[in-house]
């Protein structure tokens, strides 16, 4: 396809002192529809390297028989929460909603988090709640189930309403510094919540918030 537009802008430039107004008008549609291609085969591979996903992966979230659902950014000003599924899916009669972590393979607290955010807003904007969503883990896309229980939306709502204390400055936020993070972190020697053998606060890891990870399985 490539060569194809070269050799057509190549033919419409070597006539462009041959021909009338109307080529001429053709010529410029073809140098800027090639532009607009190929501003689009970009922004489709940015959204690939973001995601983790390529077109053939991203219909592989659709398997054990599900359909695709269209998705789109949910934004909810009744609990002040928005955000958009990498997909969802139609399954047993609800909308499940579908998140790619296409780095490391650990399920992290925060990948649930996201998650338990769009079963929320699927809830209200689709009328009704998701009783589960998928995480699909690391390189080998390692599909994990994780339940939308009582507890893990009550653990939700404490995180919710901690960052909304931030943001509106009635608490601050308190840094919770790791060996391993800060070690690789650019702006360390300038941070002065960088990890240090002498801070109280490096002597113990990052508090789990009293929430257990689901068995993947």
């Amino acid at each position: 396809m490539s060569e194809w537009w070269h050799l057509e802008i190549s033919e419409a430039i070597r006539q462009i002192g041959l021909i009338d107004g109307h080529y001429l008008l053709y010529t410029m549609l073809v140098i800027s529809t090639y532009f607009v291609v190929n501003d689009v085969i970009r922004a489709i591979k940015k959204r690939e390297r973001r995601t983790g996903l390529t077109p053939s992966q991203s219909l592989e979230l659709t398997i054990d028989g599900s359909k695709k659902h269209q998705v789109k950014t949910y934004i909810s000003e009744i609990q002040g929460i928005s955000g958009r599924p990498d997909a969802v899916i139609l399954e047993n009669g609800f909308f499940i909603p579908v998140e790619r972590k296409p780095i490391g393979n650990k399920v992290r607290d925060r990948h649930i988090a996201q998650l338990l955010v769009y079963m929320r807003l699927i809830e209200e904007f689709e009328g009704k709640k998701p009783p589960y969503g998928y995480l699909i883990i690391g390189k080998s896309a390692r599909k994990v189930k994780i339940y939308n229980t009582p507890e893990r939306q009550n653990w939700l709502s404490i995180q919710l309403d901690e960052m909304k204390q931030i943001v509106a400055e009635k608490t601050k936020a308190v840094a919770q510094p790791q060996k391993n993070k800060c070690a690789h972190c650019k702006v360390q020697d300038h941070c002065e919540s960088r990890f240090s053998t002498h801070s109280p606060l490096s002597s113990t890891p990052p508090p789990r918030q009293g929430f257990v990870l689901i068995n993947p399985k």
